[in-house]
């Protein structure tokens, strides 16, 4: 076992420090109070929506999609609850993300598809192939026989890369492009596709790629709910933002409206 004498010192002042901290500050600071606030923020956002008569069946049916019992009458009451109990963990989680989907497209729907004209491009996929190599004489080298000789480049990656590429043959991909390192972004954007970029730098590699497919972005049901999402992170933190600050500003009142008396009291 470790001795550790000053471990146990620094521990015991680091307790002495949070203790005499408020604790609501404290929760900030560990991350903790606005993780509940975020969970608490998007539960209002689902309490507000409300189904029309002509919705709820097609609610019920996706909801109970695939389970081995019939959907429920209506979305009236604890409805979750006339479903038998192993299925309602997943009936809530579907039932949680319907009402999501319905608040974000109440207030973000006439947004999405100008958000998603600004994100296409990086919304894409790639697939290409790629060689990470040492020095710039092999690079050039290299890239002369697949220019020239037309040379597979999965061979090659396969013995002269020194990434990972070389388990893959230089393979990469399906891959969204905004994931990708900016300069390798770039390399790829330029190209067509089959066609191989000159060696250049990235980091501390030499870097060749070919690129071997692309895929336009679509408007499809999931990258509409992505979309969504994305529009509504800025005013959901500052939803956060102002209700922590809210908070802060109501616990400093209560505190000070305390007396001398009743805090010597002990009251």
């Amino acid at each position: 076992m470790l001795f550790l004498p000053q471990f146990q010192d620094e521990l015991r002042s680091a307790v002495e420090a949070m203790a005499h901290q408020p604790l609501h500050e404290l929760l900030i600071e560990q991350g903790i109070l606005p993780a509940l606030a975020r969970d608490l923020a998007l539960k209002a956002l689902q309490q507000e929506v409300r189904f029309g008569p002509e919705e709820e069946q097609q609610v019920l049916s996706q909801v109970c999609a695939g389970m081995d019992c019939a959907p429920p009458a209506s979305l009236e009451g604890d409805w979750i609850a006339t479903l038998p109990e192993y299925l309602r963990a997943t009936a809530k989680q579907r039932w949680d993300h319907l009402r999501l989907q319905k608040a974000l497209d109440n207030h973000y729907g006439e947004r999405v598809e100008a958000h998603f004209l600004e994100r296409r491009e990086d919304l894409e996929h790639v697939v290409f192939r790629l060689m990470r190599l040492p020095q710039q004489g092999l690079a050039e080298e290299l890239y002369l026989r697949l220019v020239d000789d037309n040379a597979s480049f999965g061979a090659l990656a396969s013995r002269y890369s020194v990434g990972d590429e070389s388990l893959t043959r230089g393979i990469v991909g399906p891959i969204e492009i905004a994931q990708l390192h900016p300069t390798l972004r770039g390399v790829l954007r330029s190209l067509a596709q089959g066609q191989l970029h000159p060696p250049f730098l990235l980091e501390q590699s030499i870097l060749l790629v070919r690129l071997e497919h692309r895929r336009a972005a679509t408007l499809n049901e999931a990258t509409r709910f992505r979309l969504l999402q994305e529009l509504l992170q800025p005013d959901l933190q500052e939803a956060i933002d102002a209700g922590l600050a809210n908070l802060g500003r109501s616990l400093a009142m209560a505190n000070r409206a305390l007396s001398p008396e009743l805090v010597l009291a002990g009251g």
